[in-house]
């Protein structure tokens, strides 16, 4: 934590003014070193973390060249509408992200050919998952067909092509909604089935011409009392396949009620334990969704609609809102936080939560708005970028009037300090800002200022 100032005596009189020189090492907005800032105050106030004034004079002097950088490219950024989360500096703690809407485009064709030759219509897509080389595999809800992709990004992580490569048929058609990618060696998928009957479970399907099913994950007795087309609707695996997770969209009828557009709904988190090439429930956790977005028109859901494992083990989820009117869908991503949950797998609370005591997971919102204007239902992580960012790539299920076979990009950043870097190249246009205030620093660093107060 950045040192508190001392108390000073009354500013009695208002336009009183006082030159403090205040380190912000460990300050909101991330800057390294001990950088001053010159506060001119007209009355009493409270200033970030500093919640007093000075309180004796102070000799003001010039940082280091650094930290001068920092704090002037710092300055062009905030002014230039940056988003000032992405300058935040962690100071311990689990690590946290920032998310940016990076835009959508259209599939490049609405058909598909699967392993046997056979030609299918792309609708319905419902769940994304991560291949490799840019390759990715989309699944498509009450059917069994499955669609494979190739998408490529430009370096802030905007779409450059998305490109349908074929699709896969598997044997039994269920409302599968969620998908996650075992590796190249096993080179198989698991499946999340929405729908009751049949008793909810993951699904795991070869990718090879056999489409044979490898494995069938039983849910734990309680996910019986989903409520129909509001189960397993999410799944991610990760990228290191030390785990798995799935959770129901809606709550179940023995956790609570559903959301309203004044209260949300509690879902359980479940952990997947992977053993070799077996998986198998573990511990459960609840999370409680949003309410339904406010707008003009019939309230109609809110629900966890997916889940990313990132490779730190962190976990992201996607909510989506529907309403019948304007705006029609909200999307809203959170980071997961697990300190001090209840594990509800255990006890009386795997048979239900209503009317029992338990401490949810914490989440932090990364992202929410109704820009995207469609039903964003799938996500997964995708490449690492130049600047060391990640991709988050969501897909639209078409099933409703407005929405379309799309693909959604994020920029997943790190909540970090920014690094000299991309301070220089952002600074830009913005040069001879910086310059002219060094100028002014160095000029009062050699005059030297003493505190004055009327």
């Amino acid at each position: 934590m950045a040192q508190q100032l001392q108390p000073s005596s009354m500013l009695a009189n208002s336009g009183q003014r006082r030159f403090c020189r205040y380190p912000v090492r460990k300050w909101n907005y991330g800057i390294r070193g001990d950088v001053p800032i010159v506060v001119v105050l007209s009355k009493p106030m409270t200033i970030a973390s500093a919640p007093h004034h000075c309180a004796t004079p102070l000799r003001f002097r010039l940082p280091s060249a650094a930290g001068i950088v920092q704090f002037c490219a710092l300055l062009i950024l905030v002014t230039a509408g940056i988003d000032r989360r992405q300058a935040v500096w962690a100071d311990g703690g689990p690590k946290s992200y920032v998310v940016n809407y990076r835009g959508k485009v259209r599939l490049s064709a609405d058909t598909a050919i699967d392993q046997n030759g056979e030609k299918f219509k792309i609708a319905g897509l419902s769940g994304i998952a991560c291949g490799f080389d840019n390759h990715y595999v989309a699944i498509m809800d009450n059917s069994n067909r499955l669609v494979f992709l190739k998408v490529t990004f430009k370096d802030d992580g905007t779409i450059d092509q998305a490109t349908v490569t074929g699709g896969h048929t598997i044997p039994t058609s269920r409302d599968y909604e969620g998908i996650a990618y075992t590796g190249q060696s096993r080179n198989s998928v698991f499946l999340s089935n929405e729908a009751t009957p049949p008793p909810p479970a993951l699904y795991e399907y070869s990718l090879d011409k056999s489409a044979k099913l490898l494995q069938t994950v039983s849910m734990p007795p309680v996910f019986k009392y989903q409520v129909d087309n509001r189960g397993l609707e999410s799944l991610t695996r990760r990228p290191d396949g030390k785990e798995m997770w799935t959770a129901n969209e809606e709550a179940l009828t023995a956790d609570g009620p559903v959301s309203t557009t004044s209260t949300g709904n509690v879902v359980r988190l479940v952990r997947l334990n992977v053993t070799g090439d077996m998986v198998k429930p573990a511990q459960e956790y609840a999370y409680i969704v949003e309410p339904i977005h406010r707008g003009v028109g019939q309230p109609v859901c809110s629900g966890l609609s997916d889940l990313v494992d990132l490779p730190d083990g962190t976990l992201l989820t996607l909510e989506r809102s529907a309403i019948e009117g304007i705006p029609t869908f909200e999307t809203r991503i959170y980071q997961v936080d697990f300190a001090g949950a209840t594990d509800i797998s255990k006890g009386v609370l795997a048979d239900g939560l209503k009317d029992q005591v338990y401490t949810p997971v914490g989440k932090r919102q990364l992202f929410a708005s109704s820009r995207i204007g469609e039903n964003l239902e799938g996500l997964c992580l995708g490449p690492t970028l130049p600047n060391g960012n990640r991709v988050l790539l969501g897909v639209v299920d078409n099933g409703d009037p407005i929405s379309r076979n799309t693909l959604v990009s994020f920029e997943l950043a790190d909540s970090a300090p920014l690094p000299m870097k991309m301070i220089v190249s952002a600074a830009g246009g913005g040069t001879v800002l910086a310059l002219c205030l060094i100028l002014v620093l160095a000029r009062l660093s050699r005059r030297g200022i003493n505190t004055a107060v009327n």
